[in-house]
């Protein structure tokens, strides 16, 4: 197994197709193939389902996978180590990781602590995926982040736990829109607006909605983040799911409305990771952001429009 390999078998499992990953690792078809044949002899368990419409993975395909972006990610932060070595050495500086769906959120609460905090002479404010930002964190690229999931096999992450939100199912505000009385109705009738696989929000709804209810999207459009759900929601495109934290704030002029359906009562959580042994500075300003944040979310969860 080499960095290759799980170059080639990050791009099929993502892309979905031996072929489109072919083109993202500039190798021929038969390469890629041969590629996760290895991989799969070595580790002695197959990794994709192989079918006509492409290459989906498979239990140990899914796990593998947080493994192989965790090395890939590791190799980047080693090298990325090197190359600063010739760098001078900044002084102060705190780098701060939040996803893409929590700016609103987290953001005002991050300034605010932030401006008390006068040892940091320089700060940086990356924004992501969960995932992503997890293992910048993990090897040191990052102080801390805000995400919504936690990734226990990374020993190196503290986490805090900050709050839990419902899911809500959601629709456009339009009269042509249809109104069923169950999911499983709307999942045969409706286009389904989804994040990719392997994002947190996908991952619930897979372990917990879809699987246990054997019931799946006939119509699926796949997008890579929270705001163009709401958009193409608003557009009429169809229909999704979001933690309501994602539809914080919402006017009266929106076009989304939330339906309640009986068979859904998932939560999402939200957690700031940071990397460990932190420095006492670091320890010291996690509960002023923890509870900044509680105090920003109480008071969307009051109003919605603040």
């Amino acid at each position: 197994m080499d960095i290759l390999d799980l170059k080639v078998f990050i791009a099929v499992a993502e892309s979905e197709s031996m072929s489109k990953a072919a083109g993202i690792v500039a190798l021929t078809q038969p390469a890629v193939s041969f590629r996760i044949a290895g991989l799969e002899a070595e580790l002695g368990a197959p990794l994709f389902h192989r079918t006509r419409s492409g290459a989906f993975l498979t239990e140990a395909g899914r796990k593998f996978y947080f493994y192989a972006q965790y090395a890939l990610s590791a190799l980047e932060a080693g090298q990325e180590s090197i190359r600063t070595l010739s760098k001078p050495a900044a002084e102060k500086i705190l780098r701060i990781g939040i996803v893409d769906s929590l700016t609103h959120v987290m953001l005002p609460a991050i300034i605010q602590a932030m401006k008390e905090q006068t040892w940091v002479t320089q700060w940086k404010i990356n924004t992501g995926q969960s995932l992503d930002l997890a293992l910048q964190t993990t090897f040191g690229e990052l102080d801390l982040s805000f995400i919504n999931q936690t990734y226990s096999p990374l020993p190196q992450l503290g986490t805090v736990k900050l709050f839990e939100e419902p899911l809500v199912f959601i629709g456009p505000k339009q009269s042509g829109f249809p109104h069923y009385q169950s999911l499983i109705t709307y999942l045969e009738e409706v286009p389904f607006i989804l994040l990719k696989r392997y994002m947190p929000l996908r991952e619930l709804l897979e372990h917990e909605l879809f699987r246990p209810q054997r019931m799946y999207p006939r119509q699926l459009i796949e997008v890579d983040t929270s705001q163009l759900i709401r958009q193409m929601v608003e557009q009429g495109t169809g229909c999704s799911f979001l933690p309501v934290s994602s539809l914080w704030p919402v006017g009266s002029d929106a076009n989304i409305e939330q339906i309640f359906l009986p068979e859904v009562r998932l939560r999402q959580s939200f957690y700031c990771v940071y990397h460990q042994p932190a420095p006492d500075s670091i320890l010291k300003l996690l509960p002023d952001l923890q509870a900044g944040i509680n105090a920003q979310v109480l008071r969307f969860r009051n109003n919605g429009t603040r």
